[in-house]
């Protein structure tokens, strides 16, 4: 009877300790690299006069907010076209530590969604959302020609097979489309919240100029041919793709900036 009961206090131990393991290591990555994404409408006839109070007074904000360790990087984007499907406006953040959300919190309570009081008047935010920030990666600064396209998905799978995913089918892609020169930056983001959410993935490009946009499918085509030829493991998540992802849409964008 002692040798059972000292068996199951064992048991008890060993599974206690593994499950302080497994929160240690979550509350690691808990306090981690976090994004918040805002999609903003302008009410009706206003998107001109949104964008050009954003253009200024929006931007010199920010600027001041990154300035001040608010926030460290930010990506301001009016949508290309008008279209009463897609926001006009969106804006990513991204904070070092998810905690480091408590000076926004402050600052949404004079500024809705961060804007100025003149554009508060013009237009308001859509939707909010933090996100985890899965890969990113640069290969030359931004420009006045920078083209940006945002990609929004539903999530079909779970969170983790939907990041190794990413990793290894989405990334390579981007890698290569970067290194045919056409591809300046790429973000992969998952909602931390996804339930109910109009995206559960959210995937910003930036391409060199409007020739290296119209080049899009082309330069696509090509490193996907490479990579199945060249990447077993790209291949079988090519294969596996559509029971992962639905990409619900694709929208054309440019830096306020």
């Amino acid at each position: 009877m002692n040798i059972k009961r000292n068996l199951a206090l064992a048991l008890v131990v060993a599974t206690t300790l593994q499950g302080a393991a497994r929160i240690s290591f979550a509350q690691s990555e808990v306090d981690g690299p976090t994004a918040l994404i805002v999609s903003y409408r302008a009410r009706p006839g206003q998107r001109a006069q949104f964008r050009d109070v954003m253009a200024s007074e929006g931007i010199a904000q920010l600027d001041r907010w990154k300035k001040d360790g608010v926030f460290a990087s930010y990506n301001a984007l009016f949508t290309t076209y008008a279209a009463d499907s897609s926001p006009d406006m969106f804006l990513v953040l991204r904070f070092n530590h998810f905690t480091d959300l408590a000076r926004w919190q402050k600052i949404e309570q004079t500024y809705p969604g961060g804007l100025p009081e003149k554009a508060q008047q013009l237009g308001a935010a859509d939707v909010s959302a933090t996100a985890d920030i899965v890969k990113e990666d640069h290969a030359t600064a931004s420009t006045s020609d920078s083209q940006f396209f945002v990609l929004e998905y539903d999530v079909l799978a779970d969170m983790p097979k939907y990041t190794s995913y990413v990793q290894g089918y989405v990334v390579p892609q981007f890698d290569a489309w970067m290194k045919s020169g056409v591809l300046v930056s790429y973000a992969a983001f998952v909602n931390q919240n996804p339930a109910g959410a109009p995206w559960s993935s959210f995937i910003l490009l930036e391409y060199k100029d409007l020739h290296a946009l119209a080049a899009r499918e082309m330069v696509k085509n090509k490193a996907r041919v490479d990579l199945a030829a060249s990447d077993p493991v790209w291949k079988k998540w090519s294969d596996d793709k559509t029971a992962i992802r639905k990409e619900k849409a694709a929208i054309p964008t440019l830096s306020l900036k």
